[in-house]
């Protein structure tokens, strides 16, 4: 296999896993009844998001780096 075609498959499974781990924050948020349901489900979501970037940003400079 190829570099470049390495790293095509290393953004297609990260957009995956990204994908799949957005699911279920964005659904409870759909899903929230209350006020407080929605604001705790906003931070969940937001949390998420901020982790999954960070993850994201050192998964990228280790396979760019090799």
């Amino acid at each position: 296999m190829t570099g470049k075609a390495k790293k095509a498959r290393f953004w297609l499974v990260l957009a995956t896993i990204n994908i799949a781990a957005m699911i279920y924050p964005v659904s409870q948020y759909v899903r929230a009844s209350s006020d407080d349901t929605q604001l705790f489900t906003t931070i969940v979501l937001f949390g998420t998001a901020f982790l999954l970037a960070i993850a994201d940003a050192v998964s990228a400079i280790v396979v760019y780096m090799c």
